[in-house]
């Protein structure tokens, strides 16, 4: 009975939480733990990012991009930011191929290697090798 009763909470904690269309409620806790659960997984895992809790997660409502990353937020210059659209991130998928996406900014940011073009040569290797990697789509991503 008591299992009959926390399911329909949790159904309705569900039903809530997802709007028309399937869009997400996303939320700086949710990126983080996309963000962490990416982390474990190659080639992330070999690439040294910081933990978590030294960034910034930020649900943003740009219309014209999924996510960006910015490298040491300016009210807190120690933190690194990652913002993901909630106008645009939709689906799961979608918000764990922006968040690779911007990891792979993050990784480039952190050892030195990004460039003005924002999507230099090392970019692209490791956007192929995270795609094939994780099944997401290398023309969209």
């Amino acid at each position: 009975m008591w299992l009959k009763s926390a399911m329909r909470k949790r159904k309705l904690t569900m039903d809530a939480r997802v709007g028309a269309a399937g869009t997400l409620h996303l939320t700086p806790d949710c990126l983080e733990n996309a963000y962490e659960y990416l982390r474990t997984t190659p080639p992330f895992r070999g690439m040294n990012l910081p933990h978590a809790d030294d960034l910034v997660f930020r649900v943003m409502g740009a219309r014209d991009r999924f996510g960006h990353f910015r490298g040491r937020y300016k009210s807190v210059p120690d933190f690194n930011e990652i913002g993901v659209s909630i106008r645009s991130v939709n689906s799961t998928d979608l918000l764990m191929a922006t968040m690779a996406h911007e990891m792979i900014h993050l990784y480039q940011h952190e050892n030195g290697s990004a460039s003005r073009n924002a999507h230099n040569a090392e970019f692209e290797r490791i956007a192929s090798r995270v795609c094939r990697i994780h099944g997401f789509d290398r023309e969209t991503f």
